[in-house]
């Protein structure tokens, strides 16, 4: 059977073609070939949002949260690096702020960047935009509650001594009232000493004071009716009650949102009409998702050693860092490259031996890694990062295992230290040889890579 080479490969490249159009329109629909701009902003509470929440500006989708330093003390603030789509570069100036949003009631939260002025310069790329710390709805209830709780004590106060003072009042002109009736009518002692002129006129003396009493009891009452009339025209006791109304209607509203929200769990974390509940479901979504994660892991793998493929990879000079054999990472020009910057760390000084006799960073080790970092925290978060661990003990194999050993204890410190990423640390175990561009013969310890041209 003869082949025909031109059908054969007009089909090959149609189908690489197909492939790369695909490509580009999903990578293009993931917005990964557009141009971005980096900004900064910095939140006392990050309320939710973590790297890869969106960035909107002016309510338009114009990046992603890339990432987050975390504060090393209480009283600093969380660094969030937004991933901005240079397009919407000149709706960015210098007046612009950042604000927490959120989809809906319950929605997932999201940056917002306000628009600036026209008379404003644009922002420049790098830029720190100042963020507006938002309102919790918890803390504008516990506040109003606060105050109701202030008004109701202060209206309880005043009603008690209100109604005090005119039962006093009334008591004291009822005992008048009964006391002149009695005088009059001749009753009692004061009654039958009226006969007495003298006695009389020291009764009229006694009555005009009374009289005066009684005039100035009146002004009290007086006043204390124009103090119920204030009240009254104020309708201090209808906006209290008014307040309680709208207080309790919004527990209602909130007792009904958490019913229905309970409701809404409870149906969707139910059984369906297989009988099986939400956990049963998600446990087998996820063994699902793991199992096309390794056919994927599998396929890229495959894709690697593929011929129209291979040639990146290869030009790449390594497929991971793990398939590299020491020789093969010192011969490497990708690895080998004396722009590299390489921080070493002297065995003596940046290593010692815990009470169980293995060996750990010391704190002068621990010192001069943090100086190292701190000096380029702005360009680690995302650069590669590779630990290389030396020793030179008499036996081989002892070498391997203490070198490696020593990249492993830098590179957990880094993690731990700095929460970088441990996709962006690798780990070389080298024996006592460092590559040739390093201008080391031999050492003894590890060295802190920072990887050029990573991205």
């Amino acid at each position: 059977m003869k082949i025909n080479y031109t059908v054969v490969g007009v089909f090959v490249l149609s189908a690489v073609l197909l492939f790369s159009v695909g490509l580009f329109l999903i990578g293009n629909r993931q917005k990964a070939f557009a141009h971005h701009v980096d900004f900064f902003t910095s939140l006392n509470d990050v309320n939710g949002i973590s790297p890869g929440s969106k960035v909107r500006v002016s309510g338009f989708d114009a990046g992603e949260v890339t990432g987050i330093a975390i504060p090393d003390q209480p009283a600093d603030k969380f660094r969030l690096k937004l991933q901005v789509d240079s397009k919407l570069h000149g709706l960015i100036r210098d007046d612009s702020f950042v604000t927490v949003e959120s989809d809906g009631l319950v929605g997932d939260k999201f940056l917002m960047i306000h628009e600036g002025s026209d008379q404003a310069p644009e922002a420049a790329i790098g830029a720190t935009l100042p963020a507006k710390e938002p309102i919790e709805l918890s803390a504008v209830i516990a506040k109003a509650t606060g105050v109701m709780d202030q008004a109701n004590s202060a209206i309880g106060d005043i009603k008690v001594k209100v109604d005090g003072a005119l039962n006093a009042i009334t008591t004291t002109v009822n005992n008048t009232n009964a006391l002149v009736t009695g005088v009059r009518s001749g009753n009692g002692t004061v009654g039958m000493l009226l006969t007495d002129q003298q006695t009389a006129n020291n009764v009229k003396d006694a009555v005009g004071d009374a009289k005066q009493a009684a005039a100035n009891l009146n002004q009290v009452t007086v006043q204390a009716k124009q103090v119920m009339a204030d009240f009254r025209s104020r309708d201090l006791f209808g906006k209290a009650e008014a307040t309680l109304n709208n207080t309790k209607d919004a527990s209602r509203q909130i007792a009904q949102a958490s019913q229905q929200i309970n409701l809404t769990l409870n149906n969707a974390l139910g059984p369906d009409r297989s009988g099986e509940n939400a956990a049963q479901n998600i446990r087998e979504t996820f063994s699902n998702v793991n199992l096309a994660t390794a056919n994927m892991a599998d396929d890229t793998e495959a894709l690697k050693h593929e011929f129209f493929f291979r040639g990146f990879f290869k030009k790449r000079g390594y497929y991971s860092l793990s398939d590299l054999t020491p020789d093969q990472y010192r011969s490497n020009s990708f690895f080998d490259n004396p722009k590299n910057r390489r921080t070493w760390l002297d065995a003596a000084d940046a290593f010692a031996m815990d009470s169980n006799g293995y060996e750990v960073l010391s704190a002068a080790g621990e010192d001069e890694i943090d100086q190292v970092i701190g000096a380029n925290e702005d360009s680690v978060i995302d650069q590669p990062i590779i630990v290389e661990g030396y020793s030179d003990q008499a036996s081989a194999a002892n070498d391997m295992v203490m070198s490696r050993s020593r990249s492993l204890i830098v590179a957990r410190y880094l993690e731990k230290r700095f929460h970088l990423s441990d996709k962006n640390i690798g780990v070389m175990p080298l024996n006592a040889t460092p590559p040739p561009s390093s201008g080391k013969n031999s050492w003894d310890g590890a060295c802190i890579v920072l990887v050029a041209n990573a991205k």
